[in-house]
């Protein structure tokens, strides 16, 4: 199957942190499967391996509704969610998890939950003596059910794990239908069961929000939240600005290549062509962009001469330079230099 069939220039992607414990609850048919049809996708071994990957998140629901359809087992996303492990969410399950209370760390996850999923939202709804903690999806893609269970007993086994004497939620909310058979649910029993919500969410007592995480420290909270607003930040740039700013710092060094940009970003070389095809671009028209802006700048700077641009912008020699300047001008560098 092809990428395209999947990806789009607004395409909202995925950690690949998230798909890791699916691939982590079956060594038989659902893991092989699972990464098949990933690298199918153009998706490599080494990527799925790789923190930083990114997968579009209507591949992500294709995969999960294969698994299903071909295991006939549809606890998928129940297992999945249980077999988390601390650590898989990295820094915004840190920066949670050293928070003084326990709203203040759901507030903190919510807050970097893009983090991890670019189409997720959360948020606390408070009212009367309860809150609804809910998140949802905003690009559209349908999430079939075992996504749903993942998210309800992910964020469930995180509770236990960080609070003291977690009571049992009134409601539980789930964005599918109900099942004919509700037994794989016999763990929530004590809570209100409701499906076909427009959210996955648990209804809670307001007084349980203020129980004090196991793992409070505000000199480990302040850190590891800093740390997460620039990833936040570096993620909001896109991975043209990134790439540009990578391209800019290489140039005339001797190690432009797109090898070197590519893990200069912690990607593998496929990701950073698909992600800059997602964005419209390629990583020749992009090195050319960058090229022509950096040139138009050096030569309004009297001190330095044609040939020594052309090595700042990487080129071989001068003669390259003036031909890739008369393609973007009209006019050779001399030319431009005496019209400014």
């Amino acid at each position: 199957m092809a990428t395209a069939s999947f990806v789009s220039v607004r395409e909202k992607r995925i950690s690949v942190r998230l798909m890791w414990p699916f691939l982590r609850i079956s060594d038989e048919s659902p893991s092989p499967f699972a990464t098949g049809f990933l690298q199918q996708a153009g998706i490599t071994a080494v990527e799925l391996a790789r923190p930083e990957t990114r997968i579009p998140h209507r591949l992500v629901m294709a995969v999960l509704e294969g698994m299903v359809a071909r295991t006939g087992d549809e606890t998928i996303g129940l297992r999945a969610g249980a077999s988390v492990e601390p650590g898989d969410l990295d820094t915004i399950e840190y920066a949670a998890r050293s928070c003084s209370t326990f709203r203040e760390g759901i507030e903190c996850a919510a807050r970097y939950i893009h983090l991890v999923h670019e189409a997720a939202e959360a948020s606390l709804i408070d009212y009367g003596p309860h809150v609804l903690w809910r998140t949802r999806v905003t690009d559209g893609v349908p999430q079939p059910r075992a996504a749903n269970d993942f998210v309800i007993v992910s964020a469930a086994r995180f509770s236990l794990r960080c609070v003291d004497d977690v009571r049992p939620a009134r409601e539980i909310h789930f964005m599918h239908s109900a099942p004919s058979d509700l037994g794989s649910y016999a763990a929530f029993a004590a809570s209100a069961l409701k499906f076909d919500m427009p959210h996955n969410g648990f209804v809670l007592d307001r007084e349980q929000l203020d129980r004090p995480m196991r793992g409070g420290n505000a000199r480990m909270h302040a850190a590891f939240e800093t740390y997460a607003r620039e990833l936040s930040e570096r993620a909001a740039l896109g991975i043209r600005s990134r790439a540009r700013e990578a391209i800019t710092l290489r140039l005339g060094t001797g190690e432009m290549c797109m090898e070197a940009v590519a893990a200069a970003l912690a990607m593998s070389v496929p990701t950073l062509r698909r992600r800059l095809e997602d964005e419209g671009t390629t990583f020749t028209d992009l090195v050319d962009d960058v090229r022509r802006d950096l040139a138009e700048r050096y030569l309004r700077e009297p001190q330095r001469s044609i040939s020594q641009i052309a090595i700042l912008l990487g080129f071989a020699h001068a003669p390259a330079f003036h031909k890739a300047f008369r393609r973007w001008k009209g006019v050779t560098p001399s030319e431009h230099r005496g019209r400014i």
